[in-house]
């Protein structure tokens, strides 16, 4: 009786440390707001940070695409597409997140925290 609690209490302290590596590498890969919005279009690629809130416009095929970046979140507010679709989705945070308005070739991705050290310095490729 004795040896199946310290294999039960074995199992439950394993199942806890499981548990809290999942919230932690969760919250590492899932963080807003941190690293930076990287913005693709056909002509050049673009880093902005997501802490400091700005407009930019992106030159595409069929014209120029309206990108707003505002409290750790980017989206696009207008493009020259046909159907708009790109501009109805949810604004991104998240790393791995992404936006692409495909008729005009631009493209959204949060790169999160763990590409912190690469230097962002708001300037083309």
């Amino acid at each position: 009786m004795k040896h199946r609690w310290k294999t039960l209490l074995g199992d439950t302290l394993i199942l806890i440390a499981c548990i809290l590596a999942l919230v932690v590498i969760t919250k590492q890969t899932a963080s807003g707001g941190s690293g930076y919005v990287q913005i693709q279009s056909s002509e050049a690629t673009y880093r902005y940070s997501l802490n400091v809130d700005r407009e930019v416009t992106v030159q595409g095929p069929l014209g120029e695409t309206h990108v707003v970046i505002e409290d750790g979140h980017a989206h696009i507010e207008d493009s020259p597409c046909p159907t708009k679709s790109c501009t109805f989705q949810k604004p991104i945070s998240s790393a791995r997140s992404w936006i692409a308005c495909l008729p005009n070739q631009v493209l959204l991705t949060v790169v999160g925290s763990d590409s912190e050290n690469q230097e962002v310095d708001d300037v083309a490729n």
